[in-house]
C-alpha cells in the first residue's frame, strides 16, 4: 500500500480513537462481569485500542486496503487452567456474534501437527439484542479480538517472538524442532496442573472436617494466593476508614477536591488492580504490606505532595483514593514496570486519566 493511503487510514483511525478506547474499556468491563458471573478465577483481564503507531506498522506490513482486516480493539483474558478457557468459550458463544472465518476456537487447536502452543482467539461483535440497547448502540458496527490464554500460553506468546528473532544462526530445522518440544512441554504442564487441581479437589471431599481439632492453618498460607478483584475490593470494604484516609492524604497533598461517581470509582479500582498485578504486587499480603509502607511516616502522602508540586500547573487532576494509590505504585515500583508495555497493560491510559490528558 502506498504511503498516502496509509496516512489516510491512520488519520481516519486517530479521529475515532476516543470511541475505540471507550469501546475497549466497556467491553473489558463486560467480559470481566461475565467471567465473574461464571465463577471462573482469572489472573488478569486487559483491554486496549491499537496504538496509532502500531496501526501504521501493521498497515505497512500487511498491506491492508482498509481497517476492516485489522483488530483495532483487543481484550485478553489470562486464566489459570485450560478447563477455564472452555468454560468462558461457552459464555461468549451465547453473548456475542462470532466471525468464524477469523476465529480460532479450542476445537481448532486439536491438530496434533500444529506449531507452538497458541491460544484461543475469537473475533466478536455485539449481539443484536445488546447493540439494540441505547447505551451500546454507538458500538454496533465495531468488532473486537478476544484472546483466552492460560498463563503458560501467555509465556509462549511473550517469549517465542524474542527467541525466534535472536537465534538466526541455528538451522531452521533445529530451531523448529526445539520450539516444538518446548511448546509440547508447556502444554503438558498446563494439563498437569489441571490434573493436580482436580485430584486435590477430589481428595478434599474425602477428608472429614476437623471440628477445630489441632492447630489452625496460618492465615499467611491463604494470603499467598493471587488476589482476585473481589478479594481486593473486600479488603477495602472491610476497612471502612482506608479510603477515607487516602482521600484525606490527596487533599493534604494539595490536589483539588474531586467527587467521582460510582462508575468512575469502579474504573479507578480496576486500573489500580491492573497496576498492582503488573508491578508484581499480586497477593493480598503484598498489597497489605504496600499499603502499610505507604502510611508509615506519611511516606505515601509525601510522595503525592511531591507529584503535586512537580505538576502544580496542571488544573485537570482527577484524584480519587484509588487513583492516588495507582500513582504511588507507579512511582515506587517504576524499576519493575519501566520495561513493560504500559500501553497494552492499560497503565498509561490509567495515568493519563488521572492527570486529565486522556
Amino acid at each position: 500500500m502506498d504511503k498516502r493511503r496509509i496516512d489516510e487510514l491512520g488519520i481516519k483511525y486517530v479521529e475515532s480513537l476516543k470511541l475505540y478506547e471507550e469501546y475497549a474499556t466497556r467491553i473489558r468491563n463486560l467480559i470481566q462481569d461475565l467471567v465473574e458471573l461464571e465463577g471462573v478465577e482469572f489472573y488478569a483481564i486487559e483491554g486496549w485500542a491499537e496504538p496509532p503507531a502500531e496501526l501504521l506498522r501493521l498497515l505497512s506490513a500487511l498491506e491492508e486496503k482498509d481497517l476492516s482486516g485489522i483488530d483495532l480493539v483487543t481484550i485478553r483474558v489470562l486464566l489459570r487452567f485450560p478447563e477455564d478457557v472452555l468454560r468462558i468459550e461457552e459464555v461468549i458463544r451465547t453473548e456475542f456474534d462470532i466471525d468464524s472465518t477469523r476465529s480460532v476456537p479450542s476445537s481448532g487447536l486439536e491438530d496434533p501437527y500444529r506449531f507452538g502452543y497458541p491460544a484461543v482467539v475469537y473475533i466478536l461483535s455485539l449481539s443484536e439484542s445488546r447493540s439494540g440497547l441505547r447505551e451500546w448502540a454507538k458500538y454496533k458496527d465495531l468488532s473486537f479480538r478476544l484472546e483466552l490464554r492460560t498463563m503458560l500460553q501467555e509465556a509462549w506468546a511473550t517469549i517465542f517472538p524474542k527467541v525466534n528473532q535472536t537465534v538466526g544462526t541455528l538451522s531452521e530445522k533445529k530451531l523448529t524442532r526445539e520450539l516444538v518440544l518446548l511448546a509440547a512441554l508447556l502444554e503438558k504442564a498446563d494439563q498437569g496442573f489441571l490434573s493436580l487441581r482436580n485430584e486435590i479437589k477430589d481428595e478434599a471431599l474425602l477428608i472429614p472436617p476437623s471440628n477445630n481439632l489441632g492447630p489452625k492453618r496460618p492465615e499467611s498460607l491463604d494470603a499467598e494466593k493471587l488476589f482476585t478483584n473481589e478479594e481486593l475490593y473486600n479488603l477495602f470494604r472491610d476497612d471502612s476508614s482506608l479510603l477515607g484516609r487516602w482521600n484525606a492524604a490527596v487533599l493534604e497533598a494539595g490536589f483539588p477536591a474531586f467527587t467521582p461517581d460510582s462508575d468512575y470509582l469502579r474504573e479507578s479500582f480496576e486500573y489500580f488492580c491492573n497496576i498492582l498485578r503488573a508491578a508484581g504486587i499480586d497477593t493480598l499480603s503484598e498489597v497489605k504490606k504496600f499499603l502499610s509502607d505507604m502510611e508509615t511516616d506519611n511516606k505515601g502522602m509525601r510522595q503525592l505532595r511531591t507529584l503535586h508540586d512537580t505538576f502544580r500547573n496542571n488544573p485537570k487532576w482527577r484524584m480519587d483514593p484509588f487513583s492516588a494509590l495507582f500513582l504511588l505504585v507507579l512511582n515506587f515500583r517504576w524499576e519493575y514496570l519501566k520495561d513493560k508495555d504500559l500501553v497494552k497493560l492499560n497503565i498509561k491510559k490509567g495515568s493519563d486519566r488521572i492527570s486529565g490528558t486522556d
